[in-house]
């Protein structure tokens, strides 16, 4: 017999038991928001290299050629196309309008809105809507010539609009499976963008041994703004950029929402909250990657990290991404 309310209003469980997402839905939604992320570090990593280059003034040929084209080492993006125009004209442009490239911001807005319309009764008309404004603003006619008036503003309109799309899908999407596939995606980018920018730019620095302390610290600065964290870094060091500080703060700081150790708990608690909807029981292949790298980075210290060598130490780490991605793509997308 079914029980009732005092006012006989019967009783509803709002509870009901999870069903898995359909494999190209969550595909869909994981590649999504993979690539809205991946957009924002890119017009980010321009907008810092360019401003990075007016602020040291005049540099070597050789590295101001280094600087740009570790745009390109960071992205796992092959040379710009040769041509008559400064090497920081052509990869700007190659990065921001390039169809061919895989990588640039018009492929990557336009990967994220062809998978967020295959799966509009999954998202919101506010996300929708914000990632169409997106795509739009980089593929219309005036685009290149807005980008021509200001690249400075454009890149800032990009990455805006990005956060915006991140923060619609966290307060407009339920916190089911849905949203922690989007979850799981954002950290992935994250950390293997925040790899790659460290690793190629300490690269940069270490074989450039001839750089003034004032230009050093300039550099330094530039690797927090490209992951989003000089004033969090500021609020906890003071005095000039140390390297071992800032690679420090940018992988082991627990607090810091771009951080990779962040980013590697963010992912582990969203890939343990989908495996727990979708079969308690189970054990998930990414779940035990990204936990034992979850417990190495939670124990770490900083003298262990450059003992090993920094760049080992990231590359080890972005191997454990790598796995991690495939493990989700086999045990969630193909079937």
């Amino acid at each position: 017999m079914t029980q009732t309310h005092p006012l006989n209003i019967p009783r509803i469980s709002l509870h009901r038991a999870a069903r898995p997402m359909l494999a190209r839905d969550a595909d869909a939604m994981y590649w999504m928001s993979r690539y809205v992320e991946r957009a924002e570090h890119i017009a980010r990593l321009l907008l810092v290299n360019s401003n990075l280059l007016i602020d040291v003034g005049d540099l070597a040929p050789r590295l101001q050629q280094q600087q740009w084209e570790s745009v390109l080492t960071i992205m796992h993006t092959s040379a710009a196309p040769e041509g008559e125009a400064p090497i920081g004209t052509r990869i700007q442009k190659f990065m921001a309008f390039d169809h061919d490239n895989a990588n640039s911001l018009v492929s990557c807005f336009t990967r994220a809105r062809e998978n967020a319309r295959g799966i509009r009764e999954n998202i919101s008309a506010e996300m929708w809507e914000s990632l169409n404004t997106l795509y739009w603003s980089i593929t219309s006619d005036d685009a290149p010539a807005r980008f021509e008036e200001s690249s400075d503003d454009f890149y800032r309109q990009l990455m805006i609009g990005s956060m915006l799309f991140q923060g619609l899908t966290d307060q407009t999407l339920a916190h089911d499976q849905r949203w922690q596939f989007a979850q799981l995606a954002k950290s992935l980018e994250r950390v293997d963008v925040t790899c790659r920018v460290i690793e190629t730019k300490f690269n940069i620095l270490r074989d450039s041994e001839f750089l003034e302390n004032a230009l050093r610290n300039i550099h330094w600065m530039a690797v927090l703004r490209s992951c989003c964290s000089i004033e969090g870094y500021r609020r906890n060091y003071v005095g000039d950029m140390d390297p071992s500080r800032v690679a420090s703060y940018l992988i082991l700081e627990r607090d810091f929402p771009r951080s990779i150790r962040y980013g590697v708990m963010m992912a582990h608690n969203a890939i343990a909250a989908i495996r727990g909807e979708i079969n308690p029981l189970a054990i998930d292949p990414a779940e035990r990657i990204l936990g034992r790298l979850n417990a190495q980075l939670e124990y770490a210290e900083p003298a262990e990290i450059f003992s090993e060598g920094l760049p080992t130490y990231l590359e080890k780490i972005r191997e454990a991404i790598a796995e991690t991605a495939v493990a989700v793509q086999k045990a969630y997308f193909l079937h």
